[in-house]
């Protein structure tokens, strides 16, 4: 085995948990350091775990433990492990790619004997940092989060040794030292055997070292002890081993009685506090919070007598004995490079694909991102996640957000990005310059952090916020941009040439110039690229891959009903309001649009940008306002909705009749495809990359940009030919089946990301 510094066992613990171990079993599959065994050690479980474990054959060394006790289970799990390092992860955890090789990197000094790396709760409902370089007391006294090794540190005062310590679902040993102080606690049936593990280990001179990295995916499942995302749980138990363990390691530290009963008084206290919370709020009766209190004074009797009149129940210290050869390890990975398709660590659901290569690891930058954001490029980049995990791979979405952390949402983990505002203070003067050039080099930060953790192998980022140009420009990463309207062009549309403005373009051609590969979402693009920012073709390798959605089914679908019309016809308007998106002319055709056709009425979602375009400056009103001074006999026809969810949205497609967006310019036209989902027919103009999208005569129709009485026109004549409105939609769902599919996407920027990585293994090599 060469360069192999350590062998692992990996031990699982897991009781009545049989859908969390099949989705963790499958992740290790993806482990980047092969050489680890896996030993599962079954509770009393009552589920299906062993029709599961029965899946992995003689992959998977399985012991079984009589009772429901995490410390028993867990000291099985170490007298039975052969691995140098014992690795400990919940059954309700997916490790990252690169969680062994990382710990192995972090044993390599011989110094350390227990580490282990951070923890994120990733449900997409409940997402949080969990722990990350946690601390805690003889007193049971602890901070699970902190920013690194001098964050948070406290006084040790009364003697209360403080150390480091790791969360059980992440934490890893050296086998022998482990043994050497009994391993775990038996007391501890559900909590705070690892504190306790890190005190005595502390205690007994061994270097506990917690890192960032190494980390992995928690995803609380339920269990005999609580109900997860609930209030619901035996908590009295979690109250029996706070006092155990203050007591008993609150004594060994020299800490006084009168603190050790301080905090044990604070505990149950805060506990009886939290019961009556649940009372006045109605989650539990009055006979229960009788009860839970009750159960509160019984545990911590429990936990002070065991304290202090029963030893320790640890495994007794190995007896020294000949060095014999210990059996081999035998590995969980097979000798090739797996193809398994990644799996969702929330739902554990595993794509039906089969992989001729190993799936592609894949960072997508996107600044802003559903669920908190459904448009744009956000939008786009969503779709991308969708598609590249139904094609098996792992996804890894950056984006901005007010606190660190990760979640795990439509196929891809979501890594929320702070704005730091701390660097190239130099220009500050320069308000987007300043804010793009900081947020991108948070995302380099984090990227690093993915590299080291994931092992991404390329970064994948738009133009516009040029969240990937640190990246692009330090090399960490090769880099593909997706190009599409962009500051440096709306600068021009708007004739917006500020100082700021033209800096912010100056980003935008370097990001392109650096880039390893442009992915175009359309023919329109590629020649603006070469006009707007003056790239010559073959300036980078340039692919055009349009848009593509996700499709609704068949009976979500609305084609427009030949034998029942309704007596209204509905035209819907979404986009922000603003001039680049053709409201003004909307506007204009609305009015001769209702001369015409009586019964329509227009339904117009979309924020209300005349703040940002100048509009409001200009006029001192915003849009729906001047819609309603300019045109006041329309105002009863027209409805202006403002943002709206995505359930609204879907909503609105499906009951509209016809859809309107005479953008000025459009790279694309994602909005246009997202009315043919529903086959509804579609009006836009012949600018950018619509029509590309919109075949004119096909799915609907094209007018010329800034032309309202075509626009009108266009308008009445559908209007008017119910038969036009069903035929087009029809068709335009056709074409969005046949070309515009989120999958056709992805598997198009499969391709292009394989070039990139195989053309850097060629310059490697």
């Amino acid at each position: 085995m060469p360069n192999v510094e350590h062998t692992f066992s990996v031990v699982v613990n897991t009781t009545d948990r049989a859908a969390s171990l099949h989705t963790l079993l499958r992740a290790l599959e993806h482990q980047s350091y092969p050489y680890f065994e896996v030993v599962v050690v079954v509770g009393p479980t009552r589920d299906n775990t062993a029709a599961v474990l029965a899946q992995y054959g003689g992959r998977v060394r399985v012991l079984q433990c009589p009772v429901a006790n995490l410390s028993v289970s867990r000291n099985l799990g170490l007298q039975a492990a052969l691995g140098e390092i014992v690795a400990y992860i919940d059954d309700d955890a997916v490790p990252a790619r690169n969680w062994l090789l990382q710990l192995n990197r972090l044993f390599a000094d011989p110094g350390v004997t227990a580490s282990g790396g951070a923890v994120y709760l990733v449900h997409p409902n409940h997402a949080a940092v969990q722990h990350q370089i946690g601390i805690i007391s003889a007193l049971a006294e602890q901070y699970d989060v902190r920013q690194d090794l001098l964050d948070k540190l406290p006084p040790d005062g009364a003697g209360r040794l403080w150390t480091l310590r790791m969360m059980g679902a992440n934490m890893a040993y050296r086998r022998q030292p482990l043994l050497a102080v009994g391993g775990f606690d038996e007391f501890y049936e559900w909590v705070y055997d690892d504190s306790d593990l890190a005190v005595r280990l502390a205690a007994a001179g061994y270097f506990v070292q917690p890192a960032m990295e190494a980390c992995v995916y928690h995803v609380p499942a339920s269990s005999r002890n609580r109900v997860a995302y609930t209030n619901h749980g035996r908590w009295w138990i979690q109250t029996k081993a706070a006092v155990y363990f203050a007591i008993r390691n609150g004594r060994a530290a020299g800490v006084s009685w009168k603190v050790i009963l301080q905090r044990v008084g604070y505990f149950v206290h805060g506990h009886w506090l939290w019961h009556l919370n649940l009372f006045q709020h109605s989650q539990v009766s009055f006979w229960q919070l009788l009860l839970m209190n009750a159960r509160e004074i019984k545990a911590c009797s429990l936990g002070a007598w065991a304290a202090l009149l029963r030893p320790a129940a640890l495994l007794s210290p190995p007896a020294a004995q000949p060095a014999e050869r210990e059996p081999a390890v035998h590995f969980f990975l097979g000798k090739t490079p797996g193809t398994t398709p990644t799996v969702d660590p929330v739902s554990g659901r595993q794509p039906a694909v089969v992989l001729d290569e190993p799936p592609l690891r894949v960072a997508l930058l996107s600044h802003r991102y559903p669920p908190d954001h459904y448009e744009g490029v956000g939008r786009h980049t969503n779709l991308m996640a969708k598609g590249l995990f139904e094609l098996g791979h792992t996804v890894h979405v950056l984006t901005h957000g007010k606190q660190a952390g990760v979640s795990y949402y439509d196929g891809a983990y979501v890594h929320r990005v702070p704005y730091r505002l701390d660097r190239y203070l130099h220009l500050r003067h320069l308000y987007k310059v300043h804010n793009l050039l900081n947020y991108s080099h948070a995302v380099f930060e984090r990227l690093q952090r993915l590299l080291l953790n994931d092992d991404i192998q390329l970064a994948d980022t738009p133009v516009w916020q040029v969240d990937g140009f640190v990246t692009a420009v330090s090399g960490l990463l090769p880099v593909v941009v997706r190009p599409q309207t962009a500051q440096r062009q709306i600068g021009q549309i708007e004739r917006d040439l500020d100082d700021d403005t033209r800096l912010v373009g100056e980003m935008e051609e370097t990001l392109l110039r650096q880039a390893d590969f442009i992915a175009a979402n359309s023919e329109a693009t590629t020649r603006a690229l070469q006009s707007v920012y003056g790239l010559a073709a073959g300036s980078a390798p340039l692919q055009v891959i349009p848009h593509g959605i996700e499709p609704v089914s068949e009976t979500e679908a609305r084609p427009f009903r030949l034998a029942a019309p309704s007596p209204t016809l509905s035209v819907l308007y979404v986009g922000r309001l603003e001039k680049r998106k053709g409201i003004l002319d909307l506007f204009a055709a609305i009015a001769a649009v209702r001369r015409q056709v009586a019964n329509v009425r227009f339904v117009v979602a979309g924020v209300d940008n005349s703040g940002s375009d100048g509009f409001r400056r200009k006029t001192g009103m915003d849009y729906p306002a001047y819609f309603a001074r300019t045109y006041p006999e329309c105002v009863a026809q027209v409805t202006f909705l403002g943002a709206v969810s995505e359930e609204k949205l879907r909503s609105l497609y499906q009951s509209c009749d016809l859809f309107v967006a005479p953008s000025v310019y459009e790279s694309f036209g994602l909005i246009y495809l997202e009315a043919m989902n529903y086959a509804k027919p579609v009006i836009g103009c012949r600018a950018g990359g619509i029509p590309e999208v919109v075949e004119e005569g096909v799915c609907g129709r094209l007018v010329d940009p800034q032309s309202p009485e075509q626009l009108a026109e266009a308008l009445v004549a559908l209007l008017k030919s119910p038969t036009l409105l069903y035929e087009y939609g029809v068709a335009g769902r056709q074409r969005l089946l046949d070309r515009f599919t989120h999958l056709h996407m992805a598997r198009g920027f499969v391709q292009i990301y394989r070039q990139v990585l195989a053309r850097q293994a060629t310059t490697a090599g």
